[in-house]
């Protein structure tokens, strides 16, 4: 039987263990829009309204120059949710027909999640439904739900929400609806009525997608959810748009990154480093307070542990029926890369953009009647320089390629040193596709291709008049 003294020392003992504050591990959360660029209010674009993802940033912090890995989706999301490089993981060509298990030692980070009692999910903007995964390796169960909501009472989660907008198709924001003749185009594109048009469409669907942002965080804070969630809202990859997507200018692989913390975390309000977004993948684990794994090749870019990078790197191989080979290197002030197919033009075949894309069309109409001009004509080269050097402070739109100017030799040498030197490492254990396979992605888009133009009322061989027709049909109602 306990003693009088002995009881006073239990219930001292329990009082202050009480007294103690319990550290709750904080939720994370990736809002993941699809081919979001930095056409937001929070990074200076005037032409779009985007108050809930500028009022995230102001909440917290907004990365200026963070890059995807490769500018497509499931090149792109196979890197983040593995925290590698995407020829570490045979996940480099788009949709890749030959699935492979990852390599021994290296997991999606939902495993690590898991182990360390999170609950792991995966939904589209309602969370009602799966979100999209468009993985390049072969995987299952790497998720327990949809919803944050169907977790254990106290759970932490780590979740996706998955929003499709921007991607095209686009959608019209009836709410507020962009007038095409004063926007303000990109200055790597012509000033073309078609191409603003489009342009507003791209927009409008940007807004949409802010909208679908806001209700989550409206969720977040009606569930008392919000002071204990680290949000990140990123693009998957960069926008939809003709020298973007699918290639490593800053248009394809330059995306906008905002995280918001907890009111006990501290960060600054807008941060100029240099991020990956792998670095985004061990960033999590991290804030989370799970070891990061020794393999992961992404910079803890917050907290006690960040670590900054010097360079950012790209990767492009074949994405549906258009076969590539590029590579790129950045400092953030200059930018290489390197054509490794350079006999391959931009403009070669792509049923994906010339069904989806009108500037694809209007490039080769506008090129065979005379009225492409330069520096927008160059893009229409039957061939790439291997190398490609670009000042991106003085060139944003990097048209000017420095490869052979003398005066950087220097630069470009280095650069191309760290590239080749990086690649190595990176792409010692890369299987590439072989002839066969890479025959089987082009049979499956040229049917994909075919079914999309059937839906469009185009015959296979309709001509580059009738496309436009068709498009301005479209955009110019």
């Amino acid at each position: 039987m306990m003693n009088l003294k002995n009881l006073l020392s239990l219930i001292t003992i329990i009082l202050f263990a009480c007294s103690q504050k319990v550290e709750i591990r904080p939720n994370i959360l990736w809002i993941n829009c699809d081919d979001l660029g930095t056409e937001l209010g929070c990074y200076g674009n005037e032409d779009v309204k985007t108050p809930n993802i500028d009022n995230l940033a102001n909440e917290g912090i907004l990365f200026t120059r963070a890059y995807v890995t490769a500018p497509i989706c499931s090149s792109s999301r196979s890197s983040m949710i593995t925290g590698m490089y995407p020829t570490c993981i045979n996940s480099l060509e788009h949709r890749t027909i030959m699935k492979r298990e990852l390599p021994e030692g290296v997991s999606p980070i939902t495993e690590y999640f898991r182990n360390s009692g999170y609950f792991c999910s995966n939904g589209n903007d309602d969370m009602t439904k799966p979100g999209k995964v468009d993985f390049n390796f072969i995987t299952e169960n790497i998720y327990d739900g949809t919803d944050w909501a169907q977790r254990k009472p106290n759970q932490p989660f780590f979740s996706q929400v998955q929003i499709f907008q921007p991607h095209r198709p686009f959608v019209d924001d009836l709410e507020d609806p962009i007038q095409y003749e004063s926007v303000h185009l990109p200055r790597c594109y012509p000033n073309h009525s078609l191409l603003k048009a489009d342009w507003a469409k791209y927009l409008e669907s940007v807004q949409i997608a802010d909208k679908k942002v806001g209700r989550i965080l409206q969720r977040l804070e009606e569930e008392g959810l919000a002071d204990n969630t680290v949000v990140f809202l990123f693009g998957d990859n960069g926008r939809p748009h003709l020298r973007d997507k699918q290639f490593l200018y800053e248009g394809g692989l330059h995306v906008p990154l905002v995280v918001r913390f907890p009111k006990r975390l501290k960060g600054a309000k807008n941060d100029d480093q240099l991020i990956s977004m792998i670095d985004v993948s061990a960033t999590s684990l991290f804030l989370a307070g799970i070891p990061v794994p020794e393999h992961l090749q992404g910079n803890v870019f917050l907290g006690e542990k960040a670590k900054k990078r010097d360079y950012v790197f790209g990767f492009r191989q074949r994405s549906g029926d258009a076969v590539d080979d590029i590579r790129s290197i950045s400092n953030g002030r200059y930018k290489l890369i390197w054509n490794r197919m350079p006999e391959t033009p931009w403009m070669q075949m792509s049923g994906y953009k010339k069904s989806e894309y009108l500037a694809y069309t209007l490039y080769y109409q506008l090129y065979n009647s005379g009225k492409l001009e330069e520096p927008f004509a160059q893009f229409m080269a039957n061939e790439k320089p291997k190398i490609e050097l670009y000042d991106l402070d003085k060139d944003p739109s990097e048209f000017k390629n420095l490869a052979n100017d003398i005066e950087y030799v220097e630069i470009k040498d280095k650069l191309f040193k760290t590239l080749t030197d990086s690649l190595k490492v990176y792409e010692k254990d890369m299987i590439s596709e072989t002839p066969e396979t890479i025959e089987k992605a082009i049979t499956s888009s040229k049917s994909w291709y075919k079914s999309k133009i059937e839906k469009m009322n185009l015959a296979e061989d309709a001509s580059n008049d009738e496309f436009i027709k068709y498009w301005e049909n479209q955009l110019l109602k």
